[in-house]
């Protein structure tokens, strides 16, 4: 559990390119083995499923921004949206209790299409409910995850969905919320019960993922999931709110557009301001690995893009800590028949984290990506994607964030890395095919 090995919460100011905002940092033990975890979630057959949408689940960093409070969970009606990846007949929700220390009462829950992201609409015709052991009002236990019952509902690739939920008691406190604290779009909370509105009265408006970390739906043998593991690069920091602007959106787009492919799905298992190894206890990429690429049904690939905040956090060569974790997540794919993808990391000067140690560190680990010892399936090189030609160290200015802070992308970039990611992913299935 994340509260079993969490030291004390930091929040850390960065002036990035003249500009300062904060940053939610956790501060952590160390951890003697990074690659164990407690089982939180119960049995489930997952064969024939594949996870067509997922989000990594953690615990809030900032009360104030990520967790409803006018009104709160408790009591509440929570809509919240999904946009899937590919499509189906037939779906399952998995819903996360496991930082709760008491149990989610879930009094009703329904499935249904989204009018538009940036609404509370829904189209009234397709609401369903969803159940859990053939019972439509349930509890999901304290530090558990449960898969609900399968439901007959048909939905297309790309589509919007919407989860409602009516709320009992919810485990809501900064040590006790399970959820993701950047969904990039709208969730909508209601006081009261109004599951079935067609359209929530006024409450709050949050950016936040609570409860729901999976949807999976039934696919035919030459369908899988590609699962994105990372930090704030892979969950899209900086992107306009319901614009889906994460690189992982644009390669959901490019698959659905190729039809040799489109019978992949994209689960974006990001978490920003988290390391690879050097902090974040659970939530380190490589401790999370079992559970966040391991752990999703269906998945064949694994896109690694993460080691940035380990650099910049830093006060020595760490390079050959981070490539030996590298290493530990390509065996763990290996084991389990998953193929994996490396991506360099991405140049940074002109940001906080820029230095002479933390570039020859940067230099190092994308040699070690690069090479053909490495154990990568296959490499996608977006250092030099992204490098301006005068500054190989620097990003290329059309593909910085709005922040101006040299280290996330802006919209624009995040669609570019989409599309480089994607060539890259599709040149090794097509000519692995032909073999």
């Amino acid at each position: 559990m994340l509260g079993r090995i969490m030291a004390a919460f930091m929040a850390v100011t960065l002036l990035i390119g003249g500009h300062g905002y904060t940053m939610e940092r956790r501060t952590f033990r160390k951890e003697t083995n990074m690659n164990t975890e407690k089982t939180t979630v119960e049995p489930v057959d997952n064969t024939g499923w594949v996870r067509t949408w997922g989000t990594a689940i953690l615990t809030p960093t900032n009360a104030d921004e990520q967790i409803p409070s006018k009104p709160s969970l408790t009591g509440s009606t929570l809509r919240q949206q999904v946009r899937v990846s590919i499509g189906g007949k037939n779906l399952r929700l998995v819903i996360s209790n496991e930082h709760g220390d008491s149990d989610l009462e879930i009094k009703s829950i329904n499935v249904a299409k989204l009018v538009d992201p940036k609404k509370s609409t829904v189209d009234k015709k397709t609401v369903t409910a969803l159940s859990y052991g053939g019972k439509t009002s349930f509890s999901v236990p304290a530090g558990k995850r449960i898969t609900t019952d399968a439901l007959d509902f048909e939905f297309d690739p790309l589509s919007d969905l919407a989860i409602t939920m009516e709320l009992g008691h919810a485990p809501s406190t900064m040590s006790t919320l399970s959820c993701h604290t950047a969904s990039r779009c709208s969730a909508w909370v209601a006081a009261g019960a109004h599951g079935s509105d067609e359209t929530l009265p006024a409450g709050c408006t949050m950016t936040a993922w609570y409860y729901i970390c999976g949807l999976d739906t039934e696919a035919g043998e030459d369908a899988g999931a590609i699962v994105c593991l990372g930090d704030s690069l892979t969950d899209g920091a900086s992107v306009t709110t319901n614009g889906f602007s994460r690189y992982t959106d644009e390669l959901a787009c490019q698959l659905q557009a190729d039809d040799e492919l489109k019978n992949l799905s994209v689960v974006n298992m990001g978490i920003g301001a988290t390391a690879l190894y050097y902090y974040g206890g659970d939530i380190a990429g490589t401790k999370r690995a079992n559970r966040d690429v391991l752990g999703v049904p269906g998945v064949k690939y694994c896109v690694l893009l993460m080691g940035v905040n380990d650099i910049g956090a830093s006060n020595s060569d760490i390079s050959r800590n981070i490539i030996a974790e590298y290493k530990s997540i390509i065996d763990r794919c290996h084991q389990k028949g998953i193929k994996v993808f490396g991506c360099t990391i991405t140049p940074f000067k002109g940001n906080a984290y820029y230095s002479s140690l933390h570039e020859k560190i940067r230099q190092e680990v994308n040699k070690f990506v690069l090479s053909k010892a490495s154990g990568f399936d296959g490499v996608i090189d977006l250092a030099s994607a992204v490098a301006s030609e005068d500054d190989p160290e620097k990003m290329d200015k059309k593909y910085v964030s709005v922040w101006n802070d040299y280290l996330h992308f802006n919209d624009g970039g995040y669609k570019y890395i989409g599309k480089t990611v994607f060539e890259h992913i599709s040149n090794y299935i097509k000519r692995s095919a032909k073999k």
